[in-house]
C-alpha cells in the first residue's frame, strides 16, 4: 500500500481540520467524505477537490476502495461508525473521548478486540512536545515513582450555546444536550496522566455543579479524584463557564519521588531548594494534528502499534465516565473497569 485512503465522516471543526491534513499528507489519499449536513458537505468538498461526497455514512463505508475512517462525529455518536468501519475490515481513527457511555466503550473494545484492523483514539496532547518532554521524564525514571498528578481542562464555552449549534438532523444541539465537560474536555488531561503513571483508575469520586453554564443539561463544574493501580492519586477538574484564559499548561502538576513537574518546570532533587529546569519553551499553541495523523498514517502502512489504540482509549474514557456517574451520584465512591490486552 503506498498510501491510506482515507474517508471522513463528521465535517465539523474538527473533522475539518482532519480534511485538510489528509489532504496535505504525503502518506493519505483522501478519497471521500460524509456529513449529514448538505452545506458542509459541500463547502468541504469543493474546498479540498473531494469528488465522493456521502449523506449516509453507509453508502461511503461500502466503497471498497477506501482503507481507514475518520471518525468526527459528535462524541455520543462514536460508537456506530467505529464499529461498522472495524466490521467492514477498515482501519479506525476516533476522536477523543474514544465514547460517551460505558456500554459503547465495552461495544467499541469488543469490535476492536474481533479485528485485524488498526484503532486510534485522538488524544492530541500526547503529540504536543511539552507533554511529550514530561513523558519523557516520568518513563525514564528521572521523576522516580509517581506518587500524584493533576490537571485542569477549564475554558470557557459558553459559544457552544449558540443556537446555530442546533443541528436539525439529529434534533438537538448536542453540546448543551449530552456534553460531559469531564468526558469531552476532561479526558484530554485524565489521559496525560494515565500516560505519566503508566497506570489506569480503579476507583474514582467526584462532585459538579451547574452554577455558571445552567444551559447545559449536565453539570458544567466537574472535579473528580482517581486512585490508579500503581497507588498514585490523580485529580482532574473540568469547567466550562470560567471568567479569564484558559490556565498555563492545563495546571499539570506530577510529583515523584525524585522529581517534580509543575507550571512547565521540572524540579529534581530533594526537599524545597532545587533549582528548575524549565522546558515551557516546548509547548505550541493549538492542537499539533499534524503528527497524530501521520503517526496513525505510519502504523498503518508499516504495521506498527498505535500510541493510543482502542484499549487505551477505552481506559482513559471509562475512567472519567465513572467519575460523571460518581457526580450524578453526589459524591459515591466507584471502581472503574480497566480494559487488558
Amino acid at each position: 500500500m503506498a498510501k491510506v485512503r482515507v474517508g471522513v465522516v463528521g465535517l465539523g471543526n474538527n473533522g475539518s481540520s482532519f480534511v485538510r491534513t489528509y489532504a496535505a499528507s504525503p502518506q493519505a489519499e483522501l478519497v471521500a467524505v460524509c456529513d449529514l449536513v448538505p452545506e458542509k458537505l459541500n463547502r468541504i468538498g469543493d474546498q479540498f477537490n473531494v469528488k465522493r461526497r456521502y449523506a449516509q455514512f453507509d453508502d461511503m463505508l461500502a466503497c471498497d476502495d477506501i482503507d481507514m475512517i475518520s471518525i468526527h462525529t459528535p462524541d455520543p455518536l462514536h460508537r456506530e461508525p467505529f464499529v461498522k468501519a472495524l466490521a467492514a475490515g477498515k482501519h479506525a481513527f476516533v476522536e477523543k473521548p474514544f465514547a460517551n457511555t460505558v456500554e459503547d466503550v465495552e461495544a467499541m473494545v469488543a469490535a476492536a478486540r474481533k479485528s485485524d484492523r488498526k484503532t486510534m483514539v485522538g488524544h492530541i496532547l500526547r503529540f504536543n512536545p511539552l507533554f511529550r518532554k514530561v513523558h519523557e521524564l516520568a518513563s525514564s525514571g528521572a521523576l522516580g515513582d509517581i506518587f500524584y498528578l493533576e490537571a485542569d481542562y477549564i475554558h470557557n464555552l459558553f459559544g457552544q450555546a449558540d443556537p446555530k449549534r442546533f443541528n436539525p438532523h439529529i434534533g438537538m444541539n448536542w453540546y448543551l444536550e449530552r456534553e460531559i465537560p469531564i468526558v469531552g474536555g476532561g479526558a484530554h488531561e485524565f489521559d496525560l496522566l494515565r500516560w505519566y503513571a503508566n497506570s489506569s483508575a480503579v476507583e474514582v469520586a467526584g462532585f459538579g455543579n451547574r452554577i455558571a453554564f445552567p444551559q447545559m443539561k449536565n453539570p458544567d463544574c466537574q472535579a473528580a479524584v482517581f486512585r490508579l493501580e500503581s497507588g498514585a492519586v490523580a485529580k482532574v477538574a473540568a469547567l466550562y463557564g470560567p471568567v479569564g484564559p484558559r490556565p498555563d499548561f492545563r495546571n499539570l502538576e506530577v510529583y515523584g519521588t525524585k522529581g517534580t513537574v509543575r507550571q512547565g518546570k521540572v524540579y529534581i532533587g530533594s526537599g524545597h531548594d532545587v533549582k528548575p529546569q524549565d522546558i515551557s519553551a516546548a509547548q505550541i499553541a493549538g492542537h499539533p494534528y499534524e503528527p497524530e495523523i501521520e503517526h496513525f498514517l505510519d502504523c498503518i502502512l508499516h504495521d506498527k502499534q498505535p500510541l493510543v489504540d482502542a484499549i487505551e482509549g477505552a481506559n482513559s474514557a471509562v475512567g472519567v465516565l465513572k467519575a460523571a456517574e460518581s457526580i450524578e451520584r453526589g459524591g459515591e465512591k466507584l471502581s472503574v473497569p480497566v480494559f487488558r490486552r
